[in-house]
């Protein structure tokens, strides 16, 4: 039989069988190659069938025409691996993947030197992505499942609809048709896409299970599978640290996903990973959400590989669903209401709160295989903080009180056949693990001392009955093929054993703990963290004083048309001054941020900041030569929304009698009836209309709406240039100067973010800024105004260096420089489970490991620990920061063995 791989409304057939699909999201790379195996042996073991990854563009040619498909990016090799395994993969080529990652896995050097329509058909674009394909797809054609390979879906773009660039849909055609054309035969699909011919998946957390049935109405022979289920999120500098979504939501929603009829889904993140090198992206929203070198994600698999209790909740769930989701899936799609009878419970003053109801509870639909007529199941759903009791009756008239543990789902279901046996449960109380046919066992599994009933029907009346402790009671009914069992569950697990025949069936009754791990076992948690201090010592950086190696420039222009395309630049003035010079330099186009030193002496920080941007800074010189440098970094470029190509580093040149003003304060709010009025509002003037709240602080306002108009007046002069710099929530609302829209933004746009030059909007003497938010919550916002002379640029005679280099040469007292420290291999335990770096009271930089890129440190939070990897150790090790500011105190190895 010749392989195949079919995606239709059922969910997806290999082999014309149906194929559950329980994945996990897994980058190579972003886990070191060593770490491959035992995460993906891990994964196998948590039940996952098959490996989701996206595939970035940028770190394979990171130059044009130079690829890299060495090490962590070894993709063929990640592929094979694998394939070993016996897991299923799916590919995600872009060439836009998002992924928090630098610029959306878009190479720096497409808009290094044009502007191009990025994610669209425009001709330039699409030439550099067809020459890409051409060099990618030879690794993914000939893995393909149909081909004896583990490939069974390649996603078409990513989250198109969402890319705030309308009208391109065809875009999608074409990259589908580009794959197709190279070889690729496994069905492609879409996520936010929506594109003809092609299955639609949906991406999501709260609220998943229902666009998924929004999904269903809307085509109704579209599969209901979820591509990205958001069981985590990431972290962003000095942002909290992302542990809001729970194992027992998680839990929550697997089983609503279940009751639905859900096809499959994909864990984002199965296993997050590192962002190494300059491989962060920022993503929309404020200033600051640049991706943390962690990309732990809170997922099930931590950075360091270590299961977390999301792994363990998702593991029963990928049991269960790995014996029963693709038959159970089909015929709770098209499942009807009815079955059961559910009483649930009443309210009862003092005792308890009632007012839960079943999430779904239904029966098979017409449709439903002969085996499944009988079929019935409900949801018992309890969102609170106690248990409650639910009163439940089947089919067949049994009562069975059901009591539901808080913050859960628990699905009982009736006239379930287990497989091919002829096995039915007809009812229970506790939960189902899963059916192994092949070594006969039902597992049932709940809360330790629970108490539980479960009622099966043999295919013929049972000669032999064997229960293993006293705590069980086994009783077969009048219709001699029934039989109940009444038990309750202890520590250890109680079994029984059933023969008919030349049959038997095993039933194991667990405790949720052993549930978890019921099998092999996982690799040991690690022991408790262990903290070594680090002697180091403090190197110069060669090119904060070196005289050699640096490229003329005319003026200074963005990081990527110099070929700086990740990392660190220098900018370098020289200036020759007759008199001397007291001033404040302006940066107005900076991104992100740039140390400043003037002749060797670090002088200050300007651009983005915990505080808040800055992009003046007060100098004085006396007459003489002077030699000015700017050490920019590159903090990532956006991974979604319609700034991606954004470019780094500095923009324009420095001004002379600079200014930067805080505007948060001094607005007139109005919302009362404003979304009637729409943009008419932004032509009110501060002192023609009474406001609904006047003198409001944008980080200070406590209010709460579905629109909030905020007004302000500011006062400029002429012949200065106005630079506005707002940040805040990912709302959706625009910014008017004067009445005249600047900017428009949402989520998908650059909401939370608005950077504009408005000179041209703007008069002599007094204007009005006008800011429209939508769905206001009071999240704080912040606004600063920056204004320059631009006919007074720096005099100066501009060069560039790209890159930060150790010297043999110690430190300056001030600015940026080298920490190295040293240890061996052997001060350390052999197995070492997790290894980490500790900055300490280091403020900012970057963190090699024996040479190689670790990633970046900013000690804002909310990340710590920077990781280490295992394998990246010799015999003698070195750890080297490059420090930009403080580099006082120690720094620490923080580590745990298995």
């Amino acid at each position: 039989m010749n392989a195949t791989v079919r995606v239709g409304r059922q969910g997806i057939e290999l082999d014309s069988r149906p194929f559950y699909l329980l994945s996990g999201c897994i980058h190579y790379f972003r886990w070191p190659r060593a770490e491959w195996r035992p995460l993906l042996e891990q994964a196998r073991w948590a039940g996952l069938n098959t490996i989701d990854t996206v595939i970035p563009w940028n770190r394979h040619e990171p130059q044009p025409g130079v690829f890299d498909f060495a090490d962590e990016a070894d993709l063929g090799a990640f592929l094979d691996l694998c394939h070993d395994l016996g897991l299923k993969v799916i590919v995600r080529p872009g060439p836009y993947i998002c992924a928090e990652w630098e610029n959306g896995g878009l190479p720096a050097w497409l808009t290094a030197n044009g502007d191009l329509r990025l994610r669209t058909n425009d001709p330039v674009f699409l030439s550099a992505v067809l020459r890409w394909f051409d060099t990618l797809m030879p690794i993914l054609v000939p893995r393909q499942h149909t081909r004896g390979g583990p490939i069974i879906l390649c996603q078409i773009e990513n989250e198109h609809w969402a890319s705030g660039v309308y009208g391109a849909d065809e875009h999608q055609q074409t990259l589908a048709r580009a794959a197709f054309e190279r070889g690729i035969e496994v069905p492609q699909y879409t996520c936010m896409g929506a594109t003809p011919g092609y299955p639609e998946f949906r991406n999501g957390w709260s609220g998943i299970a229902e666009k998924l049935v929004q999904t269903r109405q809307l085509w109704p022979d579209n599969p209901l599978i979820v591509s990205e289920l958001w069981s985590g999120w990431f972290d962003n500098w000095g942002g909290h640290r992302q542990t809001r979504k729970s194992a027992a939501k998680l839990d929550m929603i697997l089983h609503q996903l279940t009751a639905v009829g859900c096809a499959g889904f994909s864990h984002w993140m199965w296993a997050g990973g590192t962002n190494f090198g300059y491989w962060g992206g920022r993503t929309v929203g404020g200033d600051l959400i640049h991706m943390t070198t962690g990309y732990d994600y809170d997922a099930p698999i931590d950075e360091y590989g270590r299961l977390t209790e999301k792994a363990l909740v998702a593991r029963r769930h990928h049991l269960f669903l790995s014996c029963f989701g693709a038959e159970l899936s089909s015929v709770l799609a098209d499942a009807v209401p009815g079955g059961i009878t559910v009483i649930p419970p009443a309210a009862i003053a003092g005792r308890s709160e009632g007012g839960v109801q079943p999430y779904r509870t239904v029966r098979a639909g017409p449709t439903a295989p002969p085996a499944w007529r009988d079929f019935c199941v409900t949801f018992l759903a309890n969102p609170g903080l106690e248990a409650v009791t639910y009163e439940v009756f089947g089919p067949g008239g049994d009562h069975l009180s059901i009591e539901v543990e808080p913050t859960s789902i628990r699905p009982i279901f009736a006239n379930l056949p287990l497989g091919e046996s002829g096995i039915v449960i007809l009812g229970h109380t506790g939960r189902i693990l899963g059916y192994w046919p092949d070594q006969g066992t039902l597992v049932i599994y709940g809360r330790e001392g629970e108490q539980g009933t479960l009622l099966l029907r043999l295919p013929t009346a049972p000669d032999g009955i064997h229960a293993h402790d006293a705590g069980v009671t086994v009783r077969v009914g009048l219709d001699d093929h029934l039989l109940r069992v009444d038990y309750w569950l202890t520590a250890e697990g109680r079994r029984i054993e059933v023969a008919w025949e030349d049959h038997a069936l095993l039933i194991e009754l667990l405790p949720q703990a052993l549930a978890e791990r019921y099998g092999s076992q996982p690799l040991p948690s690690p022991t408790r963290s262990h903290r070594t201090m680090l002697t180091t010592r403090a190197f110069a950086v060669v090119e904060a004083t070196d005289e050699t190696g640096w490229q003329p420039i005319t003026e200074p222009v963005a990081l990527e048309q110099l070929g700086c395309f990740y990392g660190y630049g220098w900018y370098r003035a020289e200036l020759e001054l007759t008199t001397p010079l007291t001033t404040t330099l302006a940066a107005p186009l900076l991104s992100d941020r740039a140390l400043v030193l003037v002749n060797g002496d670090f002088v200050g920080v300007l651009g983005v900041s915990p505080t808040g941007p800055r992009y003046t800074l007060p100098i004085s010189l006396p007459a003489g030569h002077h030699d000015l440098r700017l050490l920019v970094d590159n903090l990532g470029r956006f991974n979604y929304g319609l700034n991606l190509g954004e470019r780094k580093g500095l923009l324009a040149p420095l001004y002379l009698a600079g200014s930067q003003e805080d505007i948060s304060a001094g607005w007139a709010a109005y919302w009362q009836e404003v979304q009637f009025a729409g943009e008419a509002v932004a032509n009110i003037k501060p002192w023609a209309a009474r406001p609904d709240a006047d003198n409001v602080h944008l980080g200070r306002f406590a209010w709460a709406g579905p629109m909030v108009w905020l007004i302000r007046p500011i006062e400029v002069q002429a012949g200065r240039r106005y630079r506005v710099h707002i940040t805040g929530d990912r709302n959706s609302g625009a910014f008017f100067v004067n009445g005249t829209a600047v900017e428009r933004f949402s989520r998908h746009r650059s909401g939370g973010l608005i950077a504009a030059d408005i000179t041209d909007l703007l008069q002599p003497g007094v204007n009005t800024l006008a800011l429209q938010i939508l769905n206001y919550a009071g999240a704080p916002w912040r606004a600063t105004l920056i204004s320059y002379d631009a006919s007074r640029p720096l005099p100066a005679r501009w060069s560039f260096r790209a890159g930060v280099t150790v010297s043999d040469q110690s430190a300056p007292p001030t600015g940026p420089a080298f920490v190295q420290a040293t240890f061996a291999r052997d001060e350390l335990p052999a197995r070492l489970q997790r290894l980490a770096v500790r900055p300490g009271t280091l403020d900012k930089g970057q963190i090699w490991l024996n040479g190689q890129n670790c990633g970046r440190f900013w000690q804002i939070g909310p990340q710590e620990d920077y990781k280490l990897p295992v394998s990246w150790l010799t015999t003698h090790n070195e750890i080297l920061l490059f420090v930009e500011q403080s580099r006082s105190g120690a720094i620490e190895l923080v580590w745990a063995e298995r």
